[in-house]
Order: structure tokens, then sequence, then C-alpha cells
């Protein structure tokens, strides 16, 4: 089963879980598009034995297309680590877990909700509560309701004995999973249940908050914490890209994270490119490099180029824009990857401009001001 063409370790130990205005949505991981299954409460052990999962697994046994499972063909495609590669590297070489016939889940992803101090200009009023008033200013007669939500009405798994198999738990947007406690109770429920020494725990953040002495003492129970940094560029175009966000500041937070997280943990740099930041990412590359590519210990901080989805998603460039970019990006290999990876063509990026303009009229801001050379090759 292994060798088949679209296994993937995630559909067969993994569940994704994301709570939204009191209801749940299932699918195998952060990352696929759609769900599979919706929920009015927890339930993995329905899900997981649900026509809509045995469905996935049937496609995997027949060499089937996952439509769900582009962003991950089209990574591995461009030549970029995926993350179905990464789950790969994670069972096979660090839990050397490659069981594939289980009752129920050994890893969750969980968001927990909208809640967020950040209007990042990829993001929405799905993801970040701080974005609802901009999204009725841009769309006022479109209804509101499904977002405004509380963090304190997230559903969160009661049934402890769901618990018994977790070896790994991922907190992902969308908001940001440091400024509630939901994260913390479910750490806490699974010590409860089982201990914490084999879970691994990941959390996707934006950098600007730190944590109690209390969390850092609950991480250092866990086999490994894993910190995503969300950095998708530097100076005063990451503020515009990262609404609410200050550079500085979060150059202090992740100086704090440096500092103070204990020893059982690793650090990720998590750069979303679209049409916001492509041709500045050489810039987030050498300030990884000259300041953040390791933690204290020396282990490596990676840093990880996911491409964005949506209305600033980068498809394509014209042939004289992909030749400036090959020679802005001469010296990084990776980042020529992601410029093969685009279409050649001359077709208009009005769609972009269109969504951008409604943005920066109602924020008061000015993205090409901030980015003159890159808004000449897309104009």
């Amino acid at each position: 089963m292994k060798n088949k063409k679209y296994f993937c370790y995630e559909i067969y130990k993994n569940l994704a879980i994301w709570s939204h205005n009191g209801e749940l949505g299932y699918n195998p991981c952060s990352f696929y598009n759609g769900y599979i299954k919706t929920s009015s409460e927890f339930n993995l052990t329905d899900v997981w034995n649900s026509p809509e999962h045995l469905e996935l697994k049937k496609c995997v046994e027949t060499d089937a297309f996952i439509p769900g499972c582009q962003a991950c063909y089209s990574a591995e495609d461009a030549g970029i680590e995926s993350r179905r590669q990464g789950s790969k590297k994670l069972y096979e070489e660090y839990h050397k877990d490659i069981n594939i016939e289980l009752s129920g889940p050994t890893g969750i992803d969980y968001s927990v909700g909208n809640l967020c101090n950040l209007k990042c200009v990829i993001c929405g009023p799905q993801n970040s509560s701080q974005w609802i008033p901009d999204y009725q200013k841009l769309h006022p007669t479109y209804d509101i309701a499904p977002f405004q939500y509380k963090k304190n009405e997230q559903l969160e798994i009661t049934d402890q004995a769901l618990l018994e198999n977790i070896k790994h738990v991922h907190f992902h947007g969308g908001g940001e999973p440091l400024l509630s406690e939901n994260h913390v109770r479910l750490l806490q429920k699974i010590q409860q249940v089982k201990g914490l020494s084999d879970v691994r725990v990941f959390y996707n953040t934006n950098a600007t908050q730190t944590v109690s002495d209390e969390i850092l003492q609950l991480w250092e129970k866990c086999q490994l914490i894993e910190l995503y940094f969300s950095i998708d560029d530097v100076g005063a175009r990451f503020d515009y890209q990262r609404t609410g966000a200050d550079w500085n500041k979060v150059n202090s937070t992740l100086d704090w994270f440096y500092a103070n997280m204990p020893h059982n943990h690793m650090f990720n740099i998590n750069c979303t490119w679209s049409y916001l930041n492509f041709f500045y990412l050489n810039e987030v590359w050498d300030w990884w490099n000259e300041n953040f590519s390791s933690n204290r210990y020396g282990d490596p901080t990676n840093l990880i180029f996911q491409k964005a989805v949506g209305d600033f998603e980068l498809d394509y460039l014209s042939e004289s824009g992909h030749a400036t970019l090959q020679r802005k990006f001469q010296n990084y290999n990776q980042l020529l990857l992601l410029v093969q990876s685009l279409k050649t063509s001359d077709q208009s990026h009005d769609h972009f401009w269109k969504n951008i303009s409604a943005l920066n009229h109602i924020r008061g801001t000015d993205f090409k001001a901030l980015t003159p050379e890159w808004s000449k090759i897309i104009s």
C-alpha cells in the first residue's frame, strides 16, 4: 500500500478538526482542501469509520487522484517537499511507526477557531476575528454571522478515551492558537489519559505572543515541541502583509522563544508566498540565514515556503518576469525552483490588482509604494 502513487500516512493515521461557529469539519490534514465530513459534536470514531474516510483509502488503493490533496501534488511537481512527504519522514524516520491498520487516529490537527489579533492580507474572517470589520466594508451585503463566534464557544474534546492513542498534535490556523487556552486544555487532557512523553506537538503561530511559565512546564513534558512562525516578509512589507503586527516586536518575540524554550524544541519559519511577496523572498531567506537559522542548542531552524491559495495565489509570470526573477534568485536554489513552478503567460494580473486595490482603499495602505520593482513586473 505504501508504494501506491497517492499514498499518504495522514489518510491512515491522522484527522484534522476545524472548529467553526459551533460546528466541526474534518479532513485528513490541515492542507487538505474541503471537508470529508461535518458534525455538531466530537466523534472521532464515527468519522474515522465513515464512508467518506473509507473512500479516501479506496482512492489510494486504486491509484485514483484525490482532488483535496492538490496542494501536495503541486508542491511535489515543483520539487518542493510537501506535507505528504514530510509525514512520511515523521512516521518512518522519527516515530518509527509505519502501522496503518488503526482503529482510530494517532494524530490530530486542531484549529481552535478564528480568534486572532492580526488581519493578514492573505487571510479572511473565517480564520481571523480581526478581519470581520474589513470584510463588512468589502462585502456590505454578505452575512457575517458565521464569523462572529467566541473562543469560549468552541467545541472541545470531552471524551478522553479518544486521546488514548494520540502521538502528535498540530495546533494550526485559523486564529492564533496562543491567544486561547484551548491548546493547554487539550494537552492537559492527553497528559491525564496517557502522559505526554511520546507526544510531538506542533504550533502555527504568528510570532506576536509569548507563553507563561505554566505552558513552558507543560511543553517540557512532551517528546518534542515544534513552533512554526509565520514570516512572509521583512520590515515594512511584513507589517503590511501581517496587518497589526510590528516587525521589530516580532523579532523580540522570536528572541524570547530562543532564550526561554525548554530543551525539547525545534523552530521553523513558514513563509507563505504569493503575489504579495514573491519578488522579495530572497530577503526572507537572508534574514533567516543571518538571524534565526538554529535554536540555542544548534538544532537547525527549517525555512519552509508554502504557496498561498485564494485571491493572492500566484500562478504565472511573463517571460521577462521569469527572466528577472531567475537573475535575482540565481544564488538561491530553492527560490529558483519556485520560479520554475510558475507558468509562462502574458495574461494580465488584473484579478490581483482588483483585490489588493479594494483592500488598500479601506485600509488606507499602498501596496505599490512598498513594492515598486515588483509592481512594475506584474502591472
